[in-house]
């Protein structure tokens, strides 16, 4: 394999990669594998490739391997806890962590990892404590500041949310993931419409994310036309306060004998009562799906 070709190869990897489409590499990799078992690069990259697919063990395998033949152990321990983590083996993954930060221990990332892992193990106070160490370790890293992103939205502070979605966005090159944050942000400040639109883009660039597939066929069903008679219940107060309107209503024209309004309004209550019941079967039916 020609110098050129290896490089040609490299980027080609290094570009799906970046846009999450692991399977699309996977042949590429598994060709550099055939000509050289021994290459590092390959089989980290093809670690990658079995995390996608969640076969960890494969994962953690050919991590292993790539170590052995003078992969950096840093990275290697810091993905190897992060397939503990995906699984909920806390526990190993902290040992993964601890074996990175043996070798390095001020590495920002590694210890942005370990804040957010001890977030999901409970441990808050902790997990703050090494985010901010990170923090001031590696202020312009995108994986220290998405990390704190993800920390201040499982405490739901809007506030900080804010500010590190601006933090991220100002030293993130993943356009997928900035967009991404750049809809969290639309959605935080209520702006349904271009929160929607910046996960559509997100999607075209990678549809193989089930994630923001997902979120944007919520998003979908917030936008369309079709449920503009729920966005109205939802801001004056929702079904309850529908129900006891016409109940209030009924019984004064009832009271004051005013039969024709109340029989307009009882049929109007029942339309809207038809509509809440079916508007969610009708959009997946005829709806869910576009673009």
């Amino acid at each position: 394999m020609t110098i050129q070709i290896k490089e040609n190869d490299a980027a080609v990897i290094e570009h799906y990669f970046h846009l999450g489409r692991y399977e699309a590499a996977a042949p590429i990799i598994e060709n550099q594998l055939r000509q050289d078992p021994k290459n590092a690069t390959a089989l980290f990259q093809m670690a990658v490739v079995e995390m996608s697919r969640e076969d960890f063990e494969e994962a953690r395998k050919l991590c292993c391997e790539a170590m052995q033949f003078g992969y950096s152990e840093i990275i290697g321990y810091h993905f190897i806890g992060s397939t503990y983590q995906h699984v909920g083996m806390y526990k190993d993954a902290e040992e993964a962590l601890l074996a990175a930060l043996k070798i390095d221990p001020l590495n920002g990332e590694v210890i942005a990892s370990y804040g957010y892992l001890m977030l999901q193990a409970g441990h808050d106070k902790k997990a703050l404590a090494l985010l901010e160490q990170a923090r001031e370790l590696e202020p312009f890293s995108d994986r220290v500041n998405q990390l704190i992103l993800h920390f201040y939205f499982a405490k739901a502070d809007s506030k900080k949310q804010q500010e590190y979605i601006r933090n991220v966005l100002e030293t993130s090159t993943d356009e997928v993931q900035n967009l991404t944050n750049i809809a969290m942000y639309h959605a935080l400040k209520g702006e349904v419409k271009e929160a929607r639109e910046c996960y559509r883009q997100a999607f075209l660039l990678n549809p193989a994310d089930q994630n923001i597939l997902a979120l944007l066929g919520e998003y979908d069903s917030l936008t369309h036309p079709l449920f503009a008679p729920q966005r109205f219940v939802d801001k004056i107060g929702g079904p309850a306060v529908v129900w006891i309107t016409f109940m209030v209503m009924a019984l004064l024209l009832n009271w004051m004998e005013l039969y024709i309004p109340l029989i307009i309004i009882a049929i109007i209550y029942v339309l809207y009562a038809i509509y809440s019941w079916t508007a969610l079967l009708l959009y997946k039916w005829f709806v869910k799906g576009r673009l």
